[in-house]
């Protein structure tokens, strides 16, 4: 049996009342965590495959990025080229119809697989104190984060996010203060195995800093709306200033 295929025929298996609360608890703030979205063998597989890309392919990043408000970037980290290349649970979980289909379902809206290929899917590992994601909005719609690895729950590393708040691409960092200041910052814990999909352009978000010695590896998938495949100002300067490997050859 292929990877979708067993994919395909675990979601069938999912009570309309546990996708009718999914739903539910994403139109509340728009991030919704999900459990047992795999098999366990896929699950395991697609683990295992992250955790040995992290270790034989790894980049350090550690940029400030401007676009964003000039907040910082600091992680280990593996693009997608390398994953497209050498992995293959990681690529069908991205290529899989029925995960698309399933998130669709969710949002209630028709979801794409990113049209730019350097944000298909990534491997981000906060792994030294100080490691952070920092406040950022996703230049497309939707982002679906699996934690590989969680870190201890007093270690930082939290999601946190503040929903329905646009990006406004001048004096980005003076609007970034405006919004944390006058705005409620929700905070959240995932586990290893979750997943949460969040509405990542229209929520101001990050990872915050490790606070000691621990780990949060994720792999994170991007997806689209009908909103970014008809957006002419959408750009990838982010992407292109933390993986320069990846996104040169789309230049």
């Amino acid at each position: 049996m292929s990877i979708e295929e067993k994919i395909e025929n675990h979601i069938r298996q999912f009570p309309v009342s546990l996708v009718n609360y999914l739903k539910s608890d994403y139109q509340e703030d728009l991030m919704v965590v999900i459990d047992d979205l795999l098999p366990h063998d896929v699950r395991e597989g697609m683990e295992t495959e992250a955790r040995r890309l992290l270790s034989e392919e790894a980049l350090r990043r550690e940029v400030i990025i401007a676009q964003s408000g000039n907040t910082p970037r600091a992680y280990d980290s593996v693009g997608r080229n390398v994953i497209r290349e050498q992995g293959e649970y990681i690529p069908a979980f991205f290529d899989s119809p029925s995960i698309l289909n399933f998130f669709s379902r969710i949002t209630g809206e028709t979801l794409y697989r990113v049209p730019y290929a350097p944000e298909e899917f990534i491997i981000n590992s906060q792994n030294k104190t100080g490691d952070t994601h920092g406040w950022h909005w996703d230049d497309y719609s939707y982002a679906l984060v699996w934690v590989i690895d969680e870190p201890d729950v007093f270690a930082g590393a939290r999601v946190e996010f503040i929903p329905r708040v646009p990006w406004k691409k001048t004096a980005t960092r003076e609007w970034i203060k405006d919004v944390l200041t006058e705005n409620t910052i929700r905070s959240r814990h995932v586990s290893q195995g979750q997943c949460y999909l969040l509405r990542a352009r229209d929520a101001l978000h990050r990872i915050s800093p490790l606070t000691s010695a621990s780990r949060r590896t994720v792999i994170v998938f991007t997806y689209a709306n009908d909103l970014d495949l008809n957006d002419p100002e959408l750009t990838h300067d982010s992407m292109e200033t933390i993986y320069p490997q990846d996104t040169q050859a789309q230049l």
